[in-house]
């Protein structure tokens, strides 16, 4: 995975992103209301992803204190 080390250039990536993802939701012939739930959909997902990294790491930290390595 490409990392970036320029906080603005992500800032940018995101801000596009979430302008085209808005730009295209809104030219959406649908109910209001199923309009607002496809602009949350992205951030459940996000949330989702964050929550389930989270634990993995919490996982791996609690096995790694559980059997130290032996030198």
């Amino acid at each position: 995975m490409m990392l970036f080390k320029n906080k603005k250039t992500i800032l940018g990536i995101f801000v596009l992103c979430s302008m085209g993802y808005f730009g295209t939701v809104s030219n959406l012939e649908v109910n209001s209301f199923l309009r607002g739930e496809f602009i949350l959909i992205p951030l459940q997902a996000l949330a989702l992803i964050y929550v389930t990294f989270w634990r993995r790491q919490d996982i791996i930290k609690d096995r790694q204190d559980a059997h130290p390595t032996r030198v």
